[in-house]
């Protein structure tokens, strides 16, 4: 390890409880919303955002069109917007 590696460690500064505690629950809300997208977008939404696939990726992996794709996570961010709103 590298000394301006563990300098940066030292100095980091801890999050507070609080906000462990907020982001904790923001990740609870966005789960929750998620789990009420239909499959098709939640499986895409996923693929893309949670495991970086491009939609180039998951249509070939689904065999569809790359333009499906980007409807599907579309949608599903809008549908997530107003949920969470």
């Amino acid at each position: 390890v590298w000394d301006t590696a563990l300098n940066r460690r030292a100095t980091k500064q801890l999050d507070s409880v609080e906000d462990v505690v907020f982001r904790n629950l923001q990740i609870e809300k966005l789960h929750s919303a998620i789990s009420k997208l239909p499959e098709m977008q939640k499986h895409r939404l996923i693929l893309h955002y949670f495991e970086d696939l491009s939609y180039e990726q998951i249509a070939k992996k689904e065999g569809c069109s790359k333009v499906a794709v980007k409807y599907s996570i579309d949608k599903a961010v809008k549908k997530l917007k107003e949920i969470l709103k």
